[in-house]
């Protein structure tokens, strides 16, 4: 019987593919023993299957795929951002006065703020005064969580 600690019954089992050292695993894909230096941790196979299976499966082409939560994310800042465009582009055409603000938080980042006219200074007054209650709330529910 083959032990964790690379015993058989009395007898010391050498690994398989080098010979060197202690055999204290056994390859998924060929059924040798192998001591931890020739064993690849990530699949559990020998170093010998494992240069052998990366030969035979070719690398995805793929481009890496996008997580939902990031998808989601994306289009909603995406409909955000056409949004206040359409606002603009309306209150301009619509006749109205020349001074607006707008403020844009996504919160880990700090705020992006337009303005123009005299609400303007209102508007980066309430955006640094986010930014400072956003860095604190961050860093309060940070410690918490240690």
């Amino acid at each position: 019987m083959f032990s964790s600690r690379g015993e058989v019954g009395m007898a010391v089992v050498t690994c398989e593919v080098c010979g060197k050292r202690v055999a204290r695993y056994v390859c998924q894909e060929c059924g040798r023993k192998i001591c931890e230096t020739c064993l690849e941790p990530h699949t559990w196979v020998c170093s010998d299957c494992y240069s052998r299976l990366k030969r035979e499966i070719p690398p995805m082409l793929e481009a890496p795929s996008w997580s939902l939560p990031f998808k989601l994310f994306l289009v909603g800042f995406l409909l955000i951002f056409i949004g206040m465009i359409f606002i603009m582009i309306t209150a301009i055409l619509s006749g109205a006065s020349p001074s607006f603000g707008t403020l844009i938080w996504v919160i880990p980042f700090p705020p992006i703020i337009l303005g123009a006219g005299p609400y303007s200074l209102w508007a980066i007054v309430l955006a640094v005064a986010i930014t400072v209650l956003g860095i604190v709330l961050f860093f309060t529910l940070r410690r918490r969580s240690r």
